[in-house]
């Protein structure tokens, strides 16, 4: 396997994981943290990358609300 290989293997994977993010996420707003956090393990995200994906988004959303809110006043 050479070195173009190994980096198409890896994006593949970095997509597939994106996507298993997302839908947690919709998961998240849907139905929990703990459910995201369930559909994520099953999907073979688990631990810290689990934990991060969720709490950053998280975080994200409430800059953009601050953001947002002091740009208005």
């Amino acid at each position: 396997m050479d070195q173009m290989d190994r980096r198409a293997d890896d994006r593949r994977q970095d997509h597939d994981t994106a996507a298993v993010v997302s839908e947690a996420l919709a998961c998240q707003r849907a139905f929990g943290n703990d459910a995201a956090q369930r559909f994520l393990k099953m999907r073979g995200v688990e631990g810290e990358v689990a934990q991060q994906a969720l709490l950053d988004n998280y975080d994200r959303r409430k800059q953009i609300r601050r953001t947002s809110a002091m740009a208005a006043n």
